[in-house]
C-alpha cells in the first residue's frame, strides 16, 4: 500500500507541488488531506471534500468526505483511497479537489501522480486459479527486450507459447486458453 500524505491548512492553502509516482496494478493506495481549522475563534461546522475529475489511470473508490463540527486549531484527515489500473491510458495524471467550509471558504488542491516503469522482471500468480478453460497471466518488464512465456505440463514438456516477441519495458497481460488440453497441473515461464 502506498500512502500520499499531504498537509492543507484551511487558511493558508500549500502552494508547493510534487510529482508523486505509483505503480500501475497495485490497489490500497491512498491520499490524504489534512484539514486544519487555524482559526483560534470560529469553529467550522461543515468542511468538504470533493474529487473534481476522474483520471484516466486510476479508480478512486470515495469522491467526497464531509467533515463536521471543525472545532478551532483542530486537526482531521481525509482520506481517499484508489486502485491504479494495471495499463494507464497516460504517463501523468492528476487528482483536482475542492474544498469548501460552511463559512464560504473555498480552496482548490492539485496533486500529480505519475505512474512509473517496473523496476524488476516479475511474473505474476494467474487468475483465476484454478481456471476452466482460460486464465489471465500478468507479468512486468523492467526494461525493452524480447520476452517468451512458455506453458509446460506436470511432466516438464512444453504444451504452449503464449507470447514471443519483442516488448517495451511496461507492464503486461496474457491469456492462457486451455480448451482441447487435460484437466490438471501446468506451469508457465517467463524467459527474456
Amino acid at each position: 500500500m502506498k500512502t500520499i500524505l499531504l498537509m492543507f491548512i484551511i487558511v493558508i492553502p500549500l502552494t508547493a507541488q510534487t510529482v508523486y509516482e505509483v505503480q500501475p496494478g497495485t490497489k490500497g493506495n491512498e491520499v490524504v488531506l489534512s484539514i486544519v481549522n487555524e482559526s483560534t475563534l470560529e469553529n467550522i461546522e461543515k468542511v468538504s471534500v470533493v474529487l473534481k475529475n476522474s483520471p484516466n489511470g486510476i479508480e478512486i473508490n470515495n469522491k467526497r468526505i464531509e467533515i463536521s463540527n471543525l472545532q478551532s486549531g483542530e486537526e482531521r484527515e481525509a482520506v481517499f483511497s484508489f486502485e491504479v489500473k494495471r495499463n494507464p491510458p497516460v504517463v501523468k495524471d492528476t487528482l483536482k479537489f475542492v474544498i469548501t467550509d460552511n463559512l464560504g471558504g473555498s480552496w482548490n488542491k492539485e496533486i500529480y501522480l505519475q505512474y512509473t516503469l517496473p523496476k524488476e522482471f516479475k511474473l505474476e500468480q494467474n487468475y483465476p486459479n484454478p481456471f476452466n478453460p482460460t486464465t489471465k497471466i500478468d507479468y512486468q518488464l523492467p526494461k525493452d527486450g524480447r520476452v517468451t512465456i512458455k506453458v509446460f505440463n506436470i511432466l516438464g514438456q512444453e504444451v504452449m507459447t503464449l507470447v514471443d516477441e519483442i516488448k517495451n519495458a511496461g507492464y503486461y497481460s496474457t491469456e492462457f486458453n486451455a480448451t482441447g488440453f487435460s484437466s490438471g497441473v501446468y506451469f508457465y515461464c517467463i524467459f527474456t
